[in-house]
């Protein structure tokens, strides 16, 4: 039980990085959209223009800015589980993290610490909310976020006297947490100047580590996907030391995206040690992929091509469009663990090689952003040799996949039963709407051993995260039958569902049927 609570643990802590990501994702691309825009001679000589893109660069940089706030408080609100507890843990995490820099704040003026405005930057202290205290960035928001969750129900639990009774429950929360966390901020100047030099040796041996750093970065950000932890694989060097620190405009930051994101507002192009780290390689594998899907489409069976036509192409543009590559990579990672091997490798040597030869676009995740940091800022960001690789890689990735589809008889889509088939395209088509009648969810439920086999349900951007009581109840083949794509079995109780980009909604349907949407 110890086990199934780490994997749950760690599955939600995934999950509730969500939240401030996909906020920042839309704010980066406003960003890197007003910083293309800007250098257009008719933005500079239009004043009116020139206010609206300012205002696109201020609108951007405005999730990077209140970044460590944020995942305080989406931590406790993504990983508690009835709607009341997201409410007031998210209220407490504002607190709880603004009460840590308070307590640090005062260790640090009761000690005449506090350095000038203009040392900051240097001496690891930065205005938090309003409070100087050391720059924490995104680790302190984590730091403070867990606390919250895990002292959560703690305190509602406690008894308080009736007379009372107004602060008893989700209301004590805030009021302890800020208690508590002025305590541990307090503690911090112990604590965190050790800690934080740890991540920086570690963040300067990766990049110090040149090409390999790279490599062996992109390679664990794919390896991952099948347990579901290249969130917090990607995260851990998007925002904290380990990803790097630079000042740029006279700030420091940590972090590969809090970097890139202060380099596109300066409207620079990002140094080579940085571009190793941006995961550039995802944009190559995204066109890889739709290549793959090709040779897939043509290694099917004649009479069932038509059948997995409508599968491919939702696919294709999930990834291209969306970002997302699961719907994709599932369709073979099981079958031949040796092409997700291949595909692996790929996406770090696309890494590894990228900025040597001049690409230096950054964070470019889907065609959006690409449009957005690379061809708007310009040919210096090196889009013209980016689309050259991603047509390298589409006929790569075409006549591997068909070469070993055909060699070694891999059951891809449409060279298996056609059942199998149809009822992955069901779920995946873009064409396919759910019904009124949660038929599928029912169905999902019941392959899933019933109602009282679920423990846990949850969800993240393309998967049914699972905890069960007996695994043996639950049956793969139905489970496919039902939506699913692929089924991981992290342990005897906790199991993954690969859905695709339509599993918000099928998690909804489920919810009703399950009698609440306690984990939403």
């Amino acid at each position: 039980m110890g086990k199934k609570k780490v994997w749950g643990f760690i599955q939600s802590m995934g999950r509730s990085f969500m939240y401030p990501i996909a906020l920042l994702s839309v704010c980066g691309m406003l960003l890197g959209l007003g910083s293309g825009l800007s250098e257009l001679t008719l933005v500079k000589e239009t004043a009116a223009l020139n206010l609206i893109v300012s205002l696109l660069v201020e609108i951007g940089a405005f999730a990077f800015v209140n970044l460590p706030v944020l995942f305080a408080m989406s931590i406790p609100m993504g990983m508690l589980k009835d709607k009341e507890a997201k409410s007031y843990g998210a209220f407490a995490g504002l607190v709880g993290f603004m009460g840590m820099h308070l307590g640090t704040n005062f260790y640090l003026s009761t000690n005449n610490l506090l350095v000038p405005a203009e040392e900051m930057a240097t001496s690891g202290q930065a205005m938090v909310l309003g409070i100087q205290s050391y720059n924490t960035s995104v680790l302190g928001g984590i730091i403070a976020g867990t606390i919250i969750y895990l002292l959560y129900p703690k305190i509602v639990a406690i008894r308080i006297p009736e007379s009372l009774g107004f602060y008893s429950g989700p209301r004590l929360v805030p009021i302890l947490s800020l208690i508590v966390m002025v305590g541990v901020g307090l503690l911090m100047p112990f604590i965190w100047p050790p800690f934080f030099n740890m991540f920086m040796t570690l963040g300067r041996w990766i990049s110090s580590s040149g090409p390999v750093g790279y490599f062996l970065y992109a390679v664990a950000e794919r390896v991952t996907i099948p347990f579901g932890l290249n969130h917090l694989v990607t995260s851990t060097f998007r925002f904290t030391p380990i990803g790097g620190s630079a000042m740029i405009g006279g700030e420091e930051y940590f972090g590969t995206l809090n970097m890139f994101m202060a380099y596109v507002k300066e409207n620079q192009v990002i140094p080579l040690a940085l571009a190793g780290k941006m995961e550039q390689g995802k944009l190559m594998i995204q066109y890889g992929l739709a290549g793959a899907s090709l040779a897939m489409y043509q290694c099917a069976k004649k009479e069932n091509r038509k059948s997995i036509q409508g599968l491919l192409i939702a696919g294709v543009l999930t990834v291209i469009i969306g970002g997302v590559s699961e719907p994709i990579e599932f369709l073979f990672l099981f079958v031949s663990p040796a092409l997700f091997g291949f595909h692996a490798v790929m996406n770090g040597l696309a890494n590894m090689v990228l900025p040597y030869l001049g690409v230096r676009m950054g964070f470019t995740g889907d065609l959006i952003q690409f449009l957005s940091f690379g061809v708007l800022r310009g040919t210096r960001t090196g889009w013209p040799i980016a689309v050259l690789v991603m047509i390298a890689y589409f006929f790569i990735y075409y006549f591997v996949f068909k070469w070993a589809i055909q060699k070694f008889n891999i059951m891809t889509p449409g060279r298996e039963e056609p059942v199998t088939i149809e009822a992955q395209e069901t779920m995946l088509s873009t064409e396919g709407e759910t019904n009124t009648a949660y038929s599928q969810g029912k169905e999902m439920i019941a392959a899933l051993g019933g109602k009282e086999n679920i423990v846990s349900l949850d969800n993240c951007v393309t998967r049914l995260r699972l905890i069960v009581a007996n695994m043996d109840q639950t049956d793969e083949q139905a489970i496919k039958r039902a939506g699913g794509i692929a089924v991981v079995k992290l342990d005897e109780h906790t199991m993954q569902v690969i859905i695709g980009t339509k599993v918000y909604d099928l998690r909804k349907e489920m919810d009703v049927i399950l009698g609440g949407e306690q984990n939403d």
